[in-house]
């Protein structure tokens, strides 16, 4: 049975050595910092399971200990931890923003910092694809962006869960550009390690390494990468194709993405065959219309994408901090929204702050949080119009919705 169809009578009742040669080290291994994980952390640490499993992942970066990232399987209908894996986070790797280099890991990250703040926004919202595909399909690898602290040339690599360092990356010669190689990400099949790299011109190419064999560079896709600050890479469908673009959602087929597209805002854009840049002009994209007041949230189905308020705060009453669905297989490109394809409010209007952290499989549920004052609860909602939300009181639900992100819910 599927976990979409038991988990809402269920959660309402239940209890509660290192290497210094640069990221320019072609093909080598080396102990990143320290060995990943603890006794505590890697327990039940076999496969993740392929259903019925909710996937979180957190980072600590402590002051004076290399940061270390943990990944972690929950059952929904219980709320107890099944598979944990820990990644001890390289020296070399791109950790902060202050390196100036794009990683997903610099936002899985993000306010782990001794001395940040917590934000008083609540948690965050269901993570965007790049997030994921940080790492391989069962989590066993997670990619890195390298940094040579010297020559500030980046490359790319993975960690997996005893500590080894794999660097996929080679030299730059004796005289050349310095290479920038980022925004790694893993194919989910494990077999390459996706990125980009941006030229003086800003030009984006799209590219992929090998794991096995010599590593060597295949071209994928490029484009003008202008006017895409805070861009990043998120692969696409089977044959995978690799997409550059901000805020990218992919759909359950990988045929069409959710992105905001500058001059044009939030967007549905078909994914071409050879993958793109998300940017005005270059793909296929039909604009969500103003009135759907739309900040995609994940995909419900191949066609339907799940909506929280634009701007945070929604300008129809009725829709108050809550959520509603948004048929992107109607829009045709017009400024109003076409007639049945804004879905009505899913749960009621109130002053709570909700924030949608995971959508269900068969896209039937989501689990959202909901910030009243400093009380932080979580609640599990059918993805219907009226829906009634129902209240998840058991304790597991705290530790594993209300810090890090939710990658999946399979």
């Amino acid at each position: 049975m599927a976990v979409a169809t038991v988990l809402l009578p269920l959660v309402a009742g239940c209890g509660a050595g290192q290497d210094d040669s640069g990221p320019d080290a072609k093909g080598t291994k080396a102990t990143a910092g320290r060995q990943g994980g603890t006794k505590d952390a890697d327990r039940g640490s076999g496969a993740f399971p392929d259903t019925g499993v909710i996937v979180t992942a957190s980072c600590s970066v402590p002051a004076s200990n290399p940061a270390v990232v943990t990944v972690t399987g929950w059952d929904p209908t219980t709320w107890e931890r099944t598979v944990s894996r820990t990644f001890t986070v390289p020296a070399e790797a791109v950790v902060a923003e202050a390196d100036d280099v794009a990683s997903p890991l610099v936002e899985l990250c993000a306010d782990n910092f001794p001395g940040v703040g917590t934000s008083e926004d609540g948690p965050r919202a269901v993570a965007v694809t790049r997030l994921r595909q940080l790492f391989d399909e069962d989590f066993s690898r997670m990619a890195v962006v390298l940094i040579d602290r010297e020559t500030e040339a980046t490359g790319v690599g993975y960690v997996d869960t005893s500590g080894k360092l794999t660097k996929l990356s080679g030299g730059q010669g004796d005289f050349g550009d310095t290479p920038k190689e980022e925004n790694a990400v893993f194919a989910q099949d494990g077999s390459a390690v996706w990125f980009t790299e941006t030229d003086s011109s800003d030009h984006v190419r799209i590219a992929s390494r090998s794991v096995t064999g010599d590593h060597a560079v295949t071209e994928q896709a490029g484009g003008d990468g202008s006017y895409m600050d805070e861009a990043g890479l998120a692969l696409a469908g089977d044959p995978v194709r690799g997409v550059f673009g901000k805020e990218v959602r992919i759909s359950p087929d990988g045929r069409r993405a959710t992105a905001f597209i500058t001059w044009q805002g939030y967007n549905v854009a078909d994914v071409p065959q050879r993958g793109a840049l998300l940017k005005a002009g270059r793909v296929k994209a039909d604009r969500m219309p103003f009135d759907a007041d739309c900040h995609p949230n994940g995909w419900v189905d191949d066609k339907t994408v799940l909506c929280a308020p634009r701007l945070g705060k929604a300008e129809d009453p009725k829709r108050k901090n809550s959520f509603w669905t948004l048929d992107a297989s109607r829009l045709d490109g017009t400024a109003d929204t076409p007639k049945g394809a804004l879905g009505d409010p899913i749960i009621p209007a109130t002053d709570r702050k909700n924030t949608v952290r995971a959508i269900s499989p068969d896209g039937k549920q989501m689990i959202f949080a909901s910030l009243q004052g400093t009380r932080l609860e979580f609640f599990v909602s059918a993805i219907t119009p009226g829906a009634t939300p129902k209240k998840i009181t058991a304790g597991g639900a705290d530790k594993a919705l209300s810090v890090g992100d939710v990658l999946e819910w399979r």
